[in-house]
């Protein structure tokens, strides 16, 4: 109980600055974190960003990532971008040992365990990637945002990850914290997930992958 109330008052103090900015440049600044280039990209683990290691794809990295874009509309850019996202955290897990993680913050400790906090940066981190190697036709990418303690959906405040529609300017939540790692992540409007949205099916385990 008394480690479920610590990290719960830890994760309000880290949650409570996702907001305030506006690009994911900015978030990593605010954060001391360098941001992704093509060559590494940062990974967040063990609550708020606690360690950062720093990752890098190969070709055969980007290939399945690759293969999901382009799409035809917005509606199935963020269905690619939901399935790409989960595809990044299996890769990322082989490399950094957060193929461990599991879905919300309090069912697991570690080092490799990831709160939304980890999870949000690491989200905006692989869309910023997607951005970057022009895979985005529809959608631009924004700093992370946050809900309020009530509106959480859960027993604490919350973060996510976002996109903007650049035709209508809607902004989607991209939140990959409700499941273990490598599932695909849910994408709703930002206001409905700001209202405390959580996803109404049973969390679902990733499925496991031949290596």
């Amino acid at each position: 109980m008394k480690f479920r109330l610590a990290l719960l008052l830890f994760s309000a103090l880290l949650v409570a600055g996702c907001s305030t900015t506006t690009t994911p440049d900015r978030y990593y600044s605010k954060r001391n974190i360098t941001p992704p280039t093509m060559q590494d990209f940062p990974s967040c683990r063990g609550y708020g960003c606690t360690y950062v290691d720093r990752v890098s794809f190969a070709k055969r990295d980007w290939r399945d990532i690759k293969k999901l874009f382009p799409a035809k509309t917005a509606e199935k850019e963020r269905a690619r971008i939901a399935k790409a996202i989960g595809v990044f955290e299996k890769k990322v897990g082989a490399k950094t040992g957060t193929h461990e993680d599991v879905r919300d913050t309090y069912i697991k400790g570690g080092p490799f365990q990831q709160d939304c906090v980890d999870e949000s940066t690491n989200t905006t981190t692989y869309l910023t990637l997607l951005e970057k190697k022009g895979l985005l036709k529809f959608h631009t990418v924004s700093a992370p945002n946050s809900r309020l303690f009530f509106t959480s959906g859960n027993l604490g405040p919350h973060s996510t990850a976002v996109i903007v529609d650049k035709k209508s300017g809607t902004k989607y939540a991209v939140d990959s914290w409700f499941h273990d790692n490598g599932h695909d992540a849910e994408i709703v409007t930002l206001p409905e997930w700001k209202s405390g949205w959580a996803p109404k099916e049973k969390p679902q385990k990733a499925k496991k992958t031949k290596k």
